[in-house]
């Protein structure tokens, strides 16, 4: 689905092209039945079809959006500012007379290009070196980073599916990720994990990621369904007399539960959750239209969704229930209630 931008954040900032505006002037032209116009498609394939001719192959992502604004439709090339620079080609790149040159990097500053027979200062190119190996980051976003890549990690002790680990990287090994036991009053019967078949053994236990000796993160993780099923525990916020359970994309926690199911090479758990009864039968409907599987899914959420969903469609915070029967039925109305939103979010 096309996205959707506010017109004059876009004529104000410097990360997008806009066709539709004159150079000179800024006045808008609508290119409505403009020769030549491209689509997303064209771009796309623009640069599928040159890869070869960029460093390691790895082009930009640049996505073509249609914008009406003061009664005239405009085209936004919108070029998203990702970590994967310096982009620059390894063939020399020839039309209308110009030469994009091989081995050049290209940068754009206060309004400035660089000149197309030269390449960006020294220390420009130094930023985005270091910004494509996550050298400009905090540790806690390079460990991060690290953990996208389960394979790149070492184990010096594993002592079974529930025992305890400890692991270094195998490229930075001051980053190191171990597990620890957590408290016994530590929660680790929650909503999610109620529709199993055993749930009177479920174990917590921690996550623990760490730079040199600096403990960055520690994150709670359970396991349950009779020691068959483990992920790190979700967050959640009040709305009505329950929960809401969610991972926020991009978190640490959300970061650990990919490197779990990955690393151990088993399901996604926070995706293959029992569907329960529950005592109303069009709650029960509703759960299966969106899990035919009966399998019932942990979402992730953006920033956006967060606010949108819990911010303005969030009830009436109520005394939390104390029955667990109605604490379950409560979670499944709060996980449909999103996944409905977020479906008319994405067809409207």
């Amino acid at each position: 689905s096309s996205r959707r931008f506010d017109a004059k954040v876009i004529l104000s900032v410097d990360w997008g092209l806009v066709f539709g505006v004159e150079d000179e002037t800024y006045e808008l032209r609508s290119i409505t039945g403009t020769t030549g116009r491209k689509s997303q498609a064209d771009i796309s394939g623009l640069f599928r079809d040159n890869a070869s001719k960029f460093f390691q192959g790895r082009t930009p992502e640049p996505h073509l959006t249609e914008l009406s604004y003061d009664g005239k439709l405009l085209d936004v090339l919108v070029i998203e500012d990702g970590p994967h620079k310096p982009y620059y080609l390894v063939d020399d790149y020839k039309r209308s007379g110009k030469t994009v040159r091989a081995h050049h990097i290209y940068t754009r500053s206060n309004d400035t290009n660089t000149p197309i027979s030269k390449t960006a200062p020294p220390h420009e190119i130094e930023r985005m070196w270091q910004e494509r190996f996550g050298l400009n980051k905090t540790p806690l976003e390079r460990a991060m980073r690290h953990l996208k890549k389960p394979e790149e990690w070492v184990a010096v002790s594993e002592s079974g599916f529930l025992g305890h680990q400890y692991k270094y990287h195998s490229n930075f090994p001051e980053f190191t990720l171990r597990t620890a036991e957590a408290e016994e009053i530590m929660a680790r019967n929650e909503e999610w994990t109620r529709a199993e078949i055993r749930r009177d053994n479920n174990c917590a236990w921690y996550f623990e990621v760490y730079y040199h000796q600096t403990l960055l993160a520690r994150v709670r993780c359970v396991t349950f369904d009779d020691g068959k099923k483990q992920m790190v525990a979700p967050n959640w916020e009040a709305r009505g007399a329950g929960r809401f359970y969610f991972y926020e994309q991009g978190s640490i926690a959300h970061v650990l539960q990919n490197y779990l199911f990955q690393s151990e090479r088993c399901e996604d758990h926070s995706e293959n959750l029992r569907l329960g009864l529950c005592a109303e039968a069009q709650l029960q409907d509703r759960a299966k239209a969106l899990w035919p599987d009966n399998k019932v899914k942990i979402p992730v959420l953006n920033a956006w969704e967060r606010e949108r969903f819990l911010g303005h469609s969030q009830e009436r915070i109520q005394h939390q229930s104390r029955d667990e029967e109605e604490q379950y039925q409560i979670f499944l109305q709060n996980q449909i209630d999103f996944e409905e939103w977020r479906k008319r979010e994405e067809q409207s």
